[in-house]
């Protein structure tokens, strides 16, 4: 699968049209793609490595649980 480079930078925001609304969701896909596979690499965690971090196996099943398109507050763009 071929990966798209597109710089998650304010200044994709500025442009403007058609171009402007594709570059937006481009960066809203990538957003919805790098979280999934955050989730993914959290679930593959030892318990050594959860502890390091601060959280529980309780707290990575509900936050893997979580929809690919359900981001974090702080994640929005």
């Amino acid at each position: 699968m071929a990966q798209i480079a597109v710089p998650l930078s304010s200044s994709a925001g500025a442009v403007t049209g058609r171009r402007g609304v594709f570059a937006r969701v481009l960066l809203q896909l990538e957003l919805l793609l790098q979280v999934r596979k955050e989730r993914r690499s959290l679930r593959e965690l030892s318990e050594a490595g959860l502890k390091d971090i601060g959280l529980s196996r309780a707290d990575v099943h509900l936050e893997s649980g979580r929809s690919f398109w359900d981001l974090p507050g702080n994640r929005l763009l």
